[in-house]
């Protein structure tokens, strides 16, 4: 039987031991669209989403980022245009305020490292769409094209959307992306969300450790899926995957009980919103140091597993963790952000429980709403898009040779009390596979050398694709 390698030791593939042996750090090429379904919910997209109707995608009230891993593209210029508006607040709002002021929009549609701001839904109109059936209907008449045309240097390239937000009541609607490049049009599958968002896709094994099916919360308020206080959940995905060393991932936190700063005391959710008693709240969860990585009914976990079934939970198979099972409990929010409350997303509305004042750790940009039943993520989302190497959790693990592995997030038992749970942006990565290391600066008077996916050095590289380094850094290119 195949056996994960679970120590963490240094895999090099390839042409990527070129890189590394050059003394860089590893890197790490995503591969979600290539081994994983619908990572998002969506088919072919990956990041988070509201909500999909008439063909047309959707994220009300909060930040988001959705976007697709091309790989491999020729270097050149390019051009990707999509359908797409943001609104700013109610219609009234942002019919008053948010023409010509660029500032008030916070929805980008990108491509790599280059971006444009989006249409604002009253740009250059009286009226405007104020639906998704209403929105279809603009966007088949061809109204709000967003143009972003730039220079990609070859290899693999991200495109997408998003919103950095928190402005109450806006909405981001888009649809129809279409890239152009130097060979014509690069496909962008389910450009046009033909394919909606679904939950219950077969591709997710959605059973709990009480053997029934939990869908993660979708179409709430901001770009993120959750679940809180409710029944045990386990989203799982089987993946067939080459021999390598790998990484899966979630942008994602774990608030143990219920809001606030309080010793004993939460704030309570499901429209409540009163002080409530608890044995620990978040904050002694946190100075107690009472967090446990074996405590499976409390925590949250992601998880890779060897098992030819998906584990129903973590705490009823100890005894298959050391060898076919690896798991990451998920951090809270005391200890990602050491203690500092103001930097803490919440999921409720910030204002006044019973006379003790809340500071907002993502402040509402145009009107505060009143409290909310526990629907509110803007403040987790605008964490997730705005500081993403902050909230990013990964299990890390190494196959010896192909094989399918389980990936997933899951909690065995609903504690503690009003605890908290949202993620997005499950992500599979692999180390090194192509050679490319970003973020690494060449030194220009260094020799060029070339070569081919294999490791080999090729002196004259031409009708294929090669690894380019000069110095410490390198790249991908075609010839």
């Amino acid at each position: 039987m195949v056996k994960f390698n679970l120590k963490r030791s240094t895999l090099l593939l390839g042409a990527s031991a070129i890189v590394l042996a050059a003394g860089a750090a590893e890197s790490w090429k995503d591969v979600t669209g290539q081994y994983m379904q619908n990572p998002a919910f969506l088919p072919n997209w990956q990041g988070a989403l509201a909500a999909t109707d008439f063909g047309v995608a959707e994220v009300w009230c909060g930040a988001f980022n959705l976007y697709q891993v091309l790989p491999d593209l020729p270097a050149g210029d390019y051009t990707l245009t999509a359908n797409a508006f943001y609104r700013c607040g109610n219609n009234d709002f942002a019919k008053a305020n948010q023409t010509g002021k660029p500032e008030l929009n916070t929805t980008v549609l990108y491509a790599g490292d280059n971006k444009v701001v989006v249409k604002g839904l009253f740009e250059g109109r009286e009226t405007a769409p104020n639906s998704l059936e209403e929105a279809n209907a603009a966007f088949t008449a061809g109204e709000y094209v967003n143009t972003l045309s730039f220079k990609h240097e070859g290899g693999d390239l991200v495109v997408g959307i998003r919103n950095t937000g928190c402005y109450n009541d806006e909405w981001s609607a888009f649809d129809n992306f279409k890239l152009v490049g130097p060979n014509g049009e690069v496909a962008i599958p389910n450009g046009d969300f033909a394919q909606g968002l679904d939950v219950k896709a077969a591709c997710w094994d959605m059973n709990n450790s009480e053997g029934k099916v939990k869908t993660p919360d979708t179409n709430k308020r901001g770009g993120v899926y959750r679940k809180t206080n409710a029944s045990p959940y386990n989203f799982g995905q089987q993946v067939e995957l080459p021999a390598g060393k790998y990484r899966f991932s979630a942008l994602t936190f774990l608030r143990y009980g219920g809001a606030g700063n309080y010793d004993g005391k939460i704030i309570s959710c499901k429209g409540e919103w009163k002080l409530q008693d608890v044995e620990k709240s978040p904050k002694q969860w946190y100075e107690t140091k009472a967090y446990s990585d074996t405590d499976f009914e409390t925590n949250a976990y992601l998880y890779v597993s060897f098992e030819a079934e998906k584990p129903a939970s973590l705490g009823t198979s100890i005894e298959m963790l050391e060898e076919n099972v690896k798991y990451t409990r998920l951090k809270g929010t005391w200890e990602i952000c050491e203690g500092n409350y103001a930097e803490m997303p919440e999921n409720e509305t910030r204002g006044t429980a019973e006379g003790t004042e809340i500071v907002p750790a993502y402040e509402v940009k145009n009107v505060v709403p009143n409290w909310d039943d526990s629907g509110l993520e803007r403040e987790s989302a605008a964490a997730f898009v705005n500081n993403p190497e902050k909230w990013r959790q990964y299990v890390e693990f190494e196959v010896t040779e192909p094989c399918k592995v389980w990936v997933g997030l899951g909690k065995d038992a609903n504690a503690p009390a009003q605890y908290w749970n949202p993620f997005a942006d499950f992500k599979l990565e692999v180390v090194g596979e192509g050679g490319s290391v970003e973020g690494i600066e060449a030194a220009t008077d260094s020799a060029v050398e070339y070569y081919n996916l294999q490791g080999v050095r090729v002196a004259n590289p031409e009708n294929g694709i090669f690894i380019r380094r000069q110095g410490s850094k390198a790249t991908k290119v075609v010839r």
